[in-house]
């Protein structure tokens, strides 16, 4: 089952009263033992959080309820990982050392940093089945707090991308990630100029570096290593707009040969063709169902390099053209409304 630490609830109570409500009845509500807040290392069900700030935000009315609890946190929650951060050489250093321990975080978001020497995108990947939009704000902005804070504001991405729609009130998201922001994006995370990332850092330390390293050696993680199957349906998401998700990106993304990735995929009964396929589905029904993306867009997220092959495979695998999916769920919608 995949957790969080205590610690990314450990200013909700302020929060929650701050936006007027009743902290302790939502948390009972939620099945969270208050008691478990108090030691930060304790692992708190993913879900259960995640739900726990997704009502937060519909009760209370407060659409930045997941960014007012990235406000409340301190760079030195991150525990040993912090101390990690603090001492690496340079901004990649440090972002290559934050995906390296991500596990000892949390177990549903999956960092990737994709660099052409131009533009740098940090990928902030929830786990599909847990991508509500508090969450991935949280996540995305935590990312963004932390490389701020460690490099005391020097370092600051052009933009902030969310894949969710828009909130009606953005003066929170502004004032909290105070640059770009694009939602409806291809992906969730950061996006700075590459040369960004190699800002110095004054306080490196090999020596402090190494015993961090060992601090987090002592520590583990929650969850056991995934297989093969999650890591690779992992890798399609981040690789799939654009139509980069070819076995070959996704093997070198994993650090496999393609023969291999495949061999291990069928060990675990799985092909890589098959999980491309059901990630095509999930994201062509998921920006269908919104009213954001034209069809030529969502044929890119998919995959496609154009929409009359999106449209062929859509109609093969559900009967229907995604215009004709599209009029009706919305037709669907309008009906339970009346």
């Amino acid at each position: 089952m995949p957790t969080v630490r205590a610690v990314s609830l450990s200013n909700y109570v302020a929060v929650a009263r701050f936006v007027g409500l009743d902290p302790f009845g939502m948390l009972r509500r939620a099945k969270i033992n208050p008691d478990h807040l108090a030691d930060p290392e304790y692992r708190l069900p993913a879900a259960t959080v995640i739900d726990l700030l997704t009502q937060s935000a519909e009760v209370s009315g407060c659409e930045s309820f997941a960014l007012r609890m990235v406000e409340c946190r301190t760079f030195a929650s991150l525990g040993a990982v912090s101390l990690l951060l603090a001492h690496q050489p340079t901004v990649r250093d440090m972002v290559v050392a934050l995906i390296g321990h991500q596990r000892h975080l949390n177990d549903i978001v999956d960092m990737r940093l994709e660099d052409d020497g131009a533009v740098a995108l940090l990928h902030s990947s929830l786990d599909p089945t847990l991508a509500q939009p508090q969450a991935t704000e949280y996540a995305v902005a935590m990312n963004y707090r932390w490389l701020s804070e460690v490099t005391s504001g020097r370092w600051h991405p052009d933009c902030v991308h969310f894949r969710h729609r828009a909130p009606a009130d953005l003066r929170n998201h502004r004032r909290v990630l105070p640059c770009r922001i694009e939602f409806d994006a291809a992906f969730d995370g950061l996006s700075c100029s590459s040369a960004m990332l190699d800002l110095a850092n004054p306080a490196a330390s090999a020596a402090m570096a190494g015993h961090a390293e060992r601090l987090l050696a002592a520590v583990p993680t929650s969850m056991p290593e995934a297989t093969v199957c999650e890591k690779a349906r992992h890798a399609i998401h981040l690789l799939i707009h654009g139509g980069h998700a070819t076995v070959d990106r996704v093997a070198d993304n994993l650090g496999l040969h393609p023969r291999m990735l495949q061999r291990l995929l069928d060990r675990e009964g799985a092909t890589f063709a098959g999980l491309l396929n059901e990630t095509r589905r999930e994201l062509a029904l998921r920006y269908l169902a919104g009213a954001h993306h034209s069809l030529t867009a969502i044929a890119e997220l998919a995959g496609y390099s154009n929409q009359s092959a999106f449209t062929r495979w859509f109609a093969a695998e559900f009967g229907e053209t995604p215009a004709a999916w599209r009029s009706r769920e919305h037709a669907g919608r309008l009906l339970m409304v009346s």
